[in-house]
């Protein structure tokens, strides 16, 4: 991968798909992976000119775009839809796409909706919140020739049967469940892993037992999971600032919030005084020949 950083005022050049194999060179050379949710086509064109690695087009627009109270009522025809306009924004980063709620209740259905992110939308990875029980699906998924990243620690697909939006791993009996968890689906065939909401000594070991047995090959991607993860990734709504409350992870890089406020408190008070449209907003008659 080339990137080329240029001024402020000028976008980002990328030379090269952001691979998988791009992904593992960045670990292997200890760079940090930066990757961030997206939704739409504008704004993934402005993170991928921004050098962002990874675009997840997460479940989580139903709570940060459509103001549902849960992820679950995304579905899968929304999220292809936007995966589409993400990849058609950002062809040369790599694009990872939710499993949405009830989308891989087994092995078949999940291949075949994890096919549909891949073929119809242009997806290079599709992620699912997962434990041991997913194991199969994630083996039949990689044997299929799907790249895929699998979700442990806070799920909020299954934030209900967790107790909320609460941390994971906490404890030394929920540590080593959620390290074994990470092992063994790396063994079953995950590409990635991503860990939600979990002390770092919990991403730590995770990192330990992949390099032990072999599997360090593969990206360890933190949301709140310590300084430990080779990347991490945010959504673009909590660190662009559109939320009052967000996980005590995130950091806020901008306001955009008060500046899309600020433009249209000003568009409001040029229409109300007849300021705007003014002169030269006009369309003018032509003359006659």
């Amino acid at each position: 991968m080339t990137t080329t950083h240029t001024s402020s005022s000028e976008q980002t050049t990328v030379s090269a798909h952001i691979t998988l194999q791009t992904l593992r060179q960045l670990k292997k050379s200890q760079t940090p992976i930066a990757m961030l949710t997206a939704y739409d086509y504008p704004t993934a064109k402005l993170m991928a000119a921004a050098g962002v690695d990874i675009l997840l087009v997460g479940d989580s627009v139903a709570t940060t775009v459509l103001g549902e109270d849960s992820t679950v009522t995304a579905t899968m025809e929304l999220l292809l839809v936007l995966t589409r306009a993400v990849r058609r924004a950002a062809p040369q980063t790599f694009v990872m796409a939710d499993m949405p709620f009830a989308s891989y209740p087994d092995v078949s259905t999940a291949v075949a909706n994890a096919s549909r992110f891949v073929r119809e939308a242009g997806a290079d990875c599709v992620k699912l919140e997962s434990d041991i029980r997913h194991r199969e699906i994630v083996t039949a998924m990689s044997a299929a020739g799907i790249v895929t990243c699998a979700h442990i620690g806070l799920l909020p697909q299954r934030a209900a049967q967790q107790g909320g939006y609460v941390a994971q791993g906490r404890t030394p009996a929920e540590a080593q469940r959620l390290v074994n968890e990470a092992v063994e689906l790396a063994q079953a065939g995950a590409h990635l892993l991503l860990i939600e909401a979990v002390p770092d000594e919990v991403t730590a070991e995770v990192q330990t037992r992949l390099s032990t047995m072999g599997l360090d090959h593969i990206p360890v991607l933190g949301c709140g999971g310590g300084t430990s993860a080779d990347g991490h990734v945010l959504v673009s709504y909590d660190m662009l600032g559109y939320n009052a409350r967000a996980p005590r992870f995130v950091e806020r890089y901008g306001d955009v919030a008060s500046a899309i406020q600020d433009a249209a408190h000003r568009y409001v008070e040029a229409v109300k005084t007849r300021a705007y449209p003014a002169s030269h907003h006009l369309y003018r008659m032509k003359s006659a020949d």
